[in-house]
C-alpha cells in the first residue's frame, strides 16, 4: 500500500493491554527531510522538538525501548511539580520529548491539564527561535505571552528557557504548539538517547498555509497537510525500522 511516499510493508498493531501505542513499520521510500537551515533556532527558525504524552511515564518509556530498541534517556522533573520527561535525539537540534506524570501524580492532582495525559498522543511540538527577534513567518502566527520555564536534570544541574505560544494557530486543548529559546546549555538534543533520526513530523490543520512559509523558509522537516480536523504525527527511523507515533 502507498500512500504520501511512503510503502507501508508491514504493520504493527501493539495489542494496547501489551503496548498501548500505536506504530507501523514502514519501507520509506521518498528522499531524505531537508537539513534545517540553522542550528538549534539560534537564527531562524527550527523544530525543537516534538511531544509525545502518556498516561503512565515509566510504562510507555519500557515499551518505546521494546519497539525501537532504543532506552530513552530520564531528562528530569517540570518545574510544575506534576510531570517529568524522558528524551530521544531526532538529530543535532531536534529531538521526542516522551513526558507524563511522574511517579505518585494522580489525574486529580494535576487538575485540568491531566486530560492532556489521559491517553498517549503526539500533543505538540516546538520551534526553536530567538523569540527577542522573531521571524517575519513566526509574527504571522502570533505569538503569546513570553514564559520562564526550566527543570532539573538528573546530574543536578539545571535547564531554563523562555517560551511562547503561537496563538494563531488552533490544534485543540489537549496539544500545545509554541516557540521556545533555550537559556541554557547545552541543547538537550545533545545529550539525548542517540539512535534515531527524523523522518517527518505530518501536520494535518485546516489552515496549513498559515504554517507553510515558515516550513519552506526554513527547510524544516514537516509535511503540512490541509484537513477538516487538526492532527499530528511523527515518523522516526530506528535501529528496529521506521516508526510511526501517533
Amino acid at each position: 500500500m502507498k500512500a504520501g511516499g511512503i510503502i507501508y510493508i508491514g504493520m504493527w498493531n501493539l495489542n494496547r493491554k501489551l503496548f498501548g501505542l500505536f506504530a507501523s513499520l514502514v519501507l520509506l521510500v521518498a528522499a531524505p527531510a531537508s537539513a534545517q537551515t540553522d542550528a538549534c533556532g539560534t537564527k531562524g527558525v527550527s523544530l525543537d522538538h516534538v511531544i509525545w504524552a502518556v498516561p503512565d511515564l515509566e510504562d510507555y518509556v519500557v515499551r518505546f525501548e521494546a519497539l525501537t530498541g532504543i532506552k530513552p534517556n530520564y531528562g528530569g522533573e517540570h518545574t510544575n511539580g506534576t510531570t517529568a520527561n524522558y528524551l530521544v535525539a531526532l538529530g543535532p537540534c531536534t529531538y521526542l520529548e516522551i513526558v507524563g506524570p511522574k511517579a505518585g501524580i494522580t489525574p486529580e492532582m494535576m487538575g485540568e491539564d491531566a486530560a492532556k495525559y489521559a491517553y498517549e498522543h503526539v500533543a505538540g511540538f516546538a520551534f526553536g527561535a530567538d523569540i527577542d527577534n522573531p521571524t517575519d513567518e513566526l509574527k504571522a502566527l502570533d505569538l503569546g505571552e513570553r514564559r520562564e520555564g526550566g527543570r532539573i536534570k538528573p546530574d543536578g544541574t539545571s535547564l531554563s528557557w523562555v517560551t511562547s505560544g503561537l496563538t494563531g494557530v488552533d490544534f485543540g486543548k489537549d496539544r500545545f504548539q509554541f516557540v521556545i529559546k533555550w537559556t541554557s546549555e547545552p541543547h538537550p538534543a545533545t545529550t539525548a538517547a542517540a539512535g534515531a533520526e527524523i523522518r517527518q513530523f505530518t501536520i494535518a490543520y485546516p489552515d496549513s498555509v498559515k504554517l507553510r512559509e515558515l516550513v519552506e523558509n526554513n527547510n524544516l522537516p514537516i509535511v503540512l497537510q490541509p484537513s477538516g480536523r487538526p492532527n499530528m504525527w511523527l515518523t522516526i527511523n530506528t535501529p528496529r525500522g521506521s516508526v510511526i507515533l501517533r
